[in-house]
C-alpha cells in the first residue's frame, strides 16, 4: 500500500555529526527535522542556513527555534534561517541559489508569505494506508502547518511549528472536549465520535488515505449521542478491508454498529458517498435505520470490486498504487435526530488484481542449444507480462539464523527484505559498448512500499575477488534530498571513492515483492578504478545483502553469481529484438521469446537457469518463476 519511502546514500557508520566528515563505509543518511538543520548549521559555524524546499513554494514558517525536535535538546538558533522556493532543479530560486559559485555574492529577497493553503495538506504530508495490513490511516485530520502555540520558558513568545507536533495536540484537545461533554462514555465511543464527525470538505485537496474522515469537528463530536463503530478490531471506526489479491472479484461484507448513548431514538438515512479509486460498488443492508435510545442497531456493508477494472500492480508508472475508498454516510432524518449531527464511516481496500502467467521451455541439449518459451495466462481477468532474466542466485526463506541485525525484528518470518532470487539481463541501450543491465530481486514476502527496504548488490568487475561497486536500491528522496519520497532509485556507489550515480528509477510496484534495478555498464567504471568493459573486463561477479529500513534487520543473501553483459550464458530474443518480454492477455498464449545458451560462456559465467518476472502474479514466489537449465 502506499507509504513513505526511503533511499540509500553514503557511509554505514551511525551517521555524520554536524562538524565531522563522513568516512568511506556505507551508511544511511538519517532524516532530520527541518529546524535541526539550522541547529547543525550554527553548531558547525555557519553564518546562515538556507533551506531549499523540495516542492514548489516556500517551506513552512518555523518561527523561533529553541530546541531540536529530534532529541529535545534545547538550543537557540540566532543565525538567519532562510526558506527558498524549490526544488533545487530547473529554474526555481533554489536551483539558482545552488548554481551560485562558491565565494560569489548573491541576494535573497524578503517576501511576505500568504497562506492560502492553510486548510490543505502540508507538502511533507505522508499518505496511508498503514504499512503491513493496509488498514486506513490516518483516522482524521487537524491543522498542522506553521501553527503558533505555547512553549515552555519563552515568556509570551510561544513557538511556531509544523507537522504532527501541532496536529496531534489539536486532536487531543478535541478528545478532551468530547470527554467533557460525555464523561461516562467508553474510550472507544469517544474515539468513534471524533472520527465519525470529521468533515472532508474542511480539507483542501482531501483524499481518504491522506485525511481519514476529514477535519476534526469539536462541535459535532461533543453534540452527537450516536456513534458508529466497526467490527474486526478494538477502537474500530473504519471498514478496513485491508489488502487483497484476487483473480476474479473481491466481495466481502462488514458490519457497522450504531450505538445510541442518548435518551431519545434517532432516525438516519444510510448511503454510500464519495467513492474514489478503482471502480467498485457498496451494497447496504438498510437505507434507513432507527437507533433506539440506549440501544444498538447493525448495518451491513458489502464491498464488491471486479478484478478486470481494479488496476494492475505495474501500470507503467513509477509507483502504481491502487485503492478503493469512500464513506458510508449516516445522515439524520431531521434536525431533531441526533442533534442534527451526521456520521461518516470510511471504507478502504488496497486491491491487487492478479494475472496467472506461467512459462514452460523446451529442452536445451547439445552445444549452443536454443528453444522457445511458451507463456500462458489462464484463468485470469487481467493481462500479465513475462520478463526474462538469467537466474543467478537463490536463497532459502529466512528463519532467523541467516539474518544479522542490531534491532528487535531480525527474525521476522514475514520480513519484506527476505530475498529469494536474483537474476540479471542486459540489452544494447544506449549502445553496444555501454549496455543497460537490469538486476531483478525477488523476495519471499510482500512489501507495502519497496523503499521501506534497501537492496545492495555488490559487484566485482575485474575478477580479483574484491567488490568494486555497489548497486543500491533505496529511497531516492532520502538519498538525494534527505527526505523520503516513496520512490526507489537505482544507485551505483564505488568502494574506492565517494559519491553515487543514478541513471534510472527502480521498477518497484507497491504491494509487490520484486524490484528491478537498472544501471548502465558505464556506471560500473570510474576513472582510475576497475572498469566493466567489453574489451578488458567483460565479466562481473555479484552477491547481495538486504536491509529492512523501517523495522531493522538485514539479510546476507546466500551465494554469488557471474554474468557477461555482452555475451550472456543464457540470452533471450523476440524476433530481432534483444531481450525477452511478452505481454499475455487473459486466456492467451505467447510463444515469441527464444532462449539460447552460449555453451562456451556457460563454462565461465554459468547461470542456474531462467527467471521469469511477472509483477501482476501473486506476490512472493509466483512473481518470479524459476526454471532450472542444466546444459553440460
Amino acid at each position: 500500500s502506499r507509504r513513505v519511502t526511503r533511499r540509500h546514500c553514503v557511509p554505514r557508520s551511525s551517521g555524520c555529526s554536524p562538524t565531522a566528515s563522513c568516512g568511506a563505509a556505507w551508511a544511511w543518511l538519517r532524516r532530520r527535522a527541518r529546524v535541526a538543520k539550522a541547529i547543525f548549521g550554527q553548531q558547525a559555524g555557519a553564518a546562515a542556513v538556507v533551506m531549499v524546499n523540495n516542492a514548489g513554494g516556500f517551506p513552512p514558517f518555523e518561527g523561533p527555534i529553541t530546541s531540536n525536535p529530534d532529541d529535545g535538546i534545547p538550543f537557540n538558533v540566532t543565525i538567519p534561517f532562510l526558506g527558498v522556493k524549490g526544488p533545487a532543479t530547473g529554474s526555481t530560486d533554489g536551483a539558482k541559489l545552488r548554481a551560485t559559485a562558491d565565494g560569489a555574492a548573491t541576494t535573497v529577497a524578503a517576501a511576505s508569505i500568504t497562506n492560502p493553503n492553510f486548510t490543505g495538506f502540508a507538502s511533507f504530508t505522508s499518505g496511508g494506508p498503514r504499512s503491513g495490513d493496509s488498514g486506513l490511516k490516518p483516522d482524521v485530520t487537524a491543522p498542522g502547518v506553521s501553527i503558533i502555540s505555547t512553549a515552555i520558558g519563552t515568556g509570551n513568545a510561544g513557538a511556531a511549528m509544523s507537522g504532527t507536533s501541532m496536529a496531534s495536540p489539536h486532536v487531543a484537545g478535541v478528545a478532551a472536549l468530547t470527554r467533557q461533554a460525555h464523561p461516562t462514555w467508553s474510550v472507544e465511543d469517544i474515539k468513534a465520535a471524533i472520527v465519525n464527525t470529521g468533515r472532508p470538505s474542511g480539507v483542501l485537496g482531501y483524499g481518504t488515505s491522506l485525511g481519514g474522515t476529514g477535519l476534526v469537528q469539536p462541535v459535532s463530536s461533543t453534540a452527537t449521542q450516536v456513534v458508529a463503530r466497526t467490527e474486526g478490531q478494538k477502537f474500530g471506526a473504519s471498514l478496513n478491508f485491508g489488502f487483497a489479491e484476487f483473480r476474479d472479484r473481491f466481495r466481502r461484507t462488514k458490519e457497522i454498529s450504531l450505538r445510541n448513548n442518548g435518551p431519545a431514538d434517532a432516525i438516519f438515512k444510510v448511503a454510500q458517498a464519495a467513492a474514489s479509486g478503482s471502480p467498485h460498488t457498496v451494497s447496504l443492508s438498510r437505507t434507513s435505520v432507527r437507533v433506539p435510545a440506549h440501544g444498538e442497531t447493525e448495518v451491513s456493508a458489502t464491498l464488491d470490486v471486479p478484478a478486470a477494472t481494479a488496476g494492475g500492480s505495474n501500470d507503467g508508472s513509477l509507483l502504481s498504487f491502487q485503492e478503493v475508498a469512500g464513506f458510508v454516510e449516516i445522515t439524520p432524518a431531521s434536525a431533531s435526530d441526533n442533534a442534527g449531527v451526521a456520521l461518516r464511516v470510511p471504507y478502504y481496500l488496497v486491491p491487487r488484481a492478479l494475472s496467472n502467467v506461467s512459462t514452460t521451455i523446451g529442452k536445451l541439449t547439445g552445444t549452443n542449444p536454443s528453444t522457445v518459451a511458451t507463456v500462458t495466462n489462464k484463468r485470469s481477468a487481467i493481462a500479465g507480462d513475462a520478463d526474462f532474466y538469467a537466474w543467478g542466485i537463490f536463497d532459502r526463506k529466512s528463519n532467523g539464523d541467516d539474518s544479522e541485525s542490531d534491532g528487535e525484528n531480525e527474525n521476522k518470518d514475514n520480513a519484506s527484505n527476505d530475498v529469494r532470487a536474483i537474476g540479471v539481463q542486459s540489452f544494447p541501450v544506449p549502445s553496444s559498448s555501454n549496455p543497460t543491465l537490469v538486476f531483478a530481486v525477488n523476495t519471499y514476502n510482500r512489501w507495502s512500499n519497496a523503499s521501506a527496504n534497501e537492496f545492495d548488490i555488490f559487484v566485482d568487475v575485474d575478477g580479483d575477488g574484491k567488490d568494486d561497486y555497489v548497486i543500491v536500491g533505496a529511497d531516492q528522496g532520502a538519498v538525494q534530498t534527505g527526505s523520503a519520497n516513496g520512490l526507489m532509485g537505482s544507485f551505483v556507489f564505488s568502494k574506492r571513492s565517494p559519491g553515487a550515480s543514478i541513471a534510472f528509477f527502480a521498477s518497484a510496484p507497491t504491494d509487490s515483492s520484486t524490484v528491478l534495478l537498472p544501471v548502465r555498464s558505464s556506471q560500473l567504471c570510474r576513472k582510475g578504478e576497475p572498469c566493466l568493459s567489453d574489451t578488458t573486463n567483460p565479466r562481473l561477479t555479484y552477491h547481495a545483502k538486504s536491509f529492512d529500513v523501517v523495522n531493522g534487520g538485514e539479510k546476507v543473501v546466500a551465494g554469488s553469481a557471474k554474468y557477461n553483459p555482452w555475451s550472456s550464458s543464457i540470452s533471450f530474443k523476440q524476433g530481432v529484438i534483444e531481450g525477452g518480454f511478452a505481454t499475455v492477455a487473459p486466456g492467451a498464449t505467447d510463444a515469441t521469446v527464444r532462449i539460447s545458451v552460449n555453451s562456451a560462456e556457460s563454462k565461465l559465467t554459468p547461470a542456474l537457469g531462467v527467471m521469469v518476472v511477472t509483477f501482476d502474479n501473486k506476490s512472493g514466489a509466483d512473481e518470479a518463476q524459476l526454471i532450472r537449465v542444466d546444459v553440460k
